[in-house]
């Protein structure tokens, strides 16, 4: 199974560099984006196309980023469906999050991004590393 960690960039680099660490010693790939789709992108090229090799992928998000998310990843579980009905092979996908500390909340229940002073939970993190945080399986 291919492991890979998505880090934001509004994370505090001391915070950035332990997450790493503690994220290489459980096997996973950090990447670290500005935008959603540059993180998407970085994750085609961690996984080989056509392999359908199984992905788990941690993402560390905010309130309102994990919203916007969450309605692309309907998307993702109706082509999963419909690859499956069409009786082509797919990829198992497992999926879990966890959320940003720090800064304050704003309209939406999005946090106020104060780059550099966020932090991501750190029980949530060593659970969802660990596996026990799965919120989706495709």
């Amino acid at each position: 199974m291919r492991k890979i960690l998505l880090l934001p960039f509004c994370l505090s680099k001391e915070v950035r560099s332990d997450i790493e660490r503690l994220a290489a010693e459980c096997g996973y790939a950090v990447v670290v984006a500005r935008s959603t789709s540059k993180a998407l992108a970085e994750v085609r090229r961690h996984v080989s196309p056509g392999s359908g090799e199984a992905v788990r992928i941690v993402g560390v998000v905010c309130g309102g980023r994990a919203k916007k998310v969450g309605a692309g990843l309907v998307l993702l579980a109706i082509r999963q469906w419909g690859k499956k009905a069409l009786g082509i092979e797919t990829r198992r996908i497992e999926l879990a999050r966890v959320a940003i500390v720090g800064g304050t909340k704003s309209l939406f229940g999005r946090r106020s991004c104060r780059v550099g002073l966020n932090a991501a939970d750190e029980e949530g993190l060593r659970r969802a590393l660990a596996g026990k945080e799965t919120f989706l399986n495709l």
